[in-house]
């Protein structure tokens, strides 16, 4: 039973890492499509 806690808890680091990546990663892409239509509209 231990392992399995240790195993969920491993996967449940796992996706909190890709999940803050991912958020990072829509943050910085609306922030480049900001910059880009702000340069354009010029």
């Amino acid at each position: 039973m231990a392992a399995v806690a240790g195993s969920f808890i491993g996967y449940a680091i796992k996706v909190i890492i890709f999940a803050v990546i991912a958020y990072a990663g829509i943050l910085c892409g609306k922030k480049f499509r900001d910059k880009k239509d702000a340069d354009k509209a010029r």
